[in-house]
């Protein structure tokens, strides 16, 4: 019959999409914050765009209690542990673009090599440097970043070339 169904689908937002990265990146593991409750999943709002990048980061996971009045569902995210960039068969450049990636949406600066490595699953801090001349490197097209050093009592600042989005810059 088509039309407008008997009830119209509103989803109470519990939080931004800003507050909802700001609480990932500073929340101990275990941690759970309520980003929105309802009959439906807030798909249309950029909290929810906020939430599925930070679980393709690995840095929360979500789920969908039943509210305790009936009314719906609250969406929750729960704080993962420390996040890990793609392990798996994903190429070393892969992890580390992955890495540097993750750091921009949630407001890190970027990591050292050393950081990196831990955090790609790499052996060493030259391997995640190699990769990082492999992101940088002009051949056939495939610069996929740009760093910029600030000197040796600031972190480094890389920007993704397709975006444009840059790392924060703050010392060391």
């Amino acid at each position: 019959m088509g039309g407008l169904s008997s009830h119209s689908v509103i989803v109470p937002l519990a939080a931004s999409e800003a507050a909802l990265r700001a609480w990932a990146f500073e929340a101990k593991a275990g941690a759970r914050m309520t980003f929105a409750t309802g009959h439906e999943p807030p798909r249309d709002h950029p909290v929810w765009s906020a939430a599925r990048s930070l679980i393709d980061m690995g840095l929360i996971r979500t789920f969908q209690p039943r509210r305790p009045d009936g009314q719906g569902f609250d969406y929750v995210a729960q704080r993962l542990p420390s996040p890990i960039a793609i392990h798996d068969d994903a190429s070393r450049e892969a992890r580390v673009f992955a890495e540097i990636a993750r750091c921009i949406a949630i407001g890190e600066p970027m990591p050292t090599d050393r950081q990196l490595a831990k955090r790609c699953g790499l052996n060493h801090a030259d391997e995640a440097s190699y990769a990082l001349r492999k992101l940088k490197a002009r051949e056939a097209g495939d610069r996929r970043i740009s760093v910029t050093n600030w000197g040796p009592l600031e972190h480094r600042q890389v920007t993704i070339l397709s975006s444009g989005l840059m790392s924060i810059r703050r010392p060391l």
